[in-house]
């Protein structure tokens, strides 16, 4: 016996571009969401629909519904808020580093690491896991889950076994489907970006 996940990433939001949005509760662009127009047949399947609260993954909650997908037995999940980046929040990679080369280096470690102002990374790990462990309680059926990059990116660290540290190497693309499927030994990976 298995479950199914499809991790559904937020569209592109009027963020500025490559800045960190994490508790910023932006609005979408409207851009970038015919990519989900495909994955209406395959969400088919879906037993249980869970989202974040946040305006983005909303927004792209009604595009699916707008697209055919019946979403039944909907939770909104506080877990599945994006990490709170804290001063980092609505800034760049080249801004934060100027301005915090410490912080930069201290997030290197990553699993031991707070954003200043922000969100202690284990916390945020512990909060994936207890979703993780939802899912994998129902021993069995098909979940579609819509939230943000890194908690898909961690996610699927943690269902494959891999240090949470290494969620940077799955790069989660916006208005995209991840799939894992968990088994009592551990997960696999389905599809990622599609």
């Amino acid at each position: 016996m298995s479950t199914r996940l499809y991790l559904l990433r937020h569209g592109p939001t009027t963020a500025p571009p490559d800045c960190f949005v994490g508790s910023s509760d932006v609005p979408l662009s409207g851009r970038g969401l015919s990519r989900l127009e495909p994955l209406t047949a395959q969400l088919a399947e879906v037993d249980h629909w869970y989202c974040s609260p946040m305006l983005r993954t909303r927004q792209t909650l009604d595009q699916l519904r707008r697209n055919g997908c019946s979403v039944n037995h909907l939770v909104y999940d506080e877990r599945l808020r994006e990490i709170d980046f804290g001063r980092w929040e609505m800034r760049n990679f080249a801004e934060i580093a100027a301005a915090d080369p410490a912080g930069i280096k201290g997030w290197s470690r990553y699993v031991d690491f707070s954003f200043p102002q922000g969100e202690f990374v284990p916390d945020f790990i512990c909060r994936i896991e207890e979703m993780l462990a939802v899912f994998a309680a129902a021993s069995s059926g098909c979940f579609a889950v819509v939230t943000h990059g890194g908690i898909i990116r961690t996610m699927v660290c943690l269902a494959l076994g891999l240090s949470a540290q290494n969620y940077l190497l799955f790069d989660v693309q916006p208005a995209s489907m991840t799939v894992l499927e968990l088994f009592s030994e551990g997960g696999i990976l389905r599809g990622l970006n599609l």
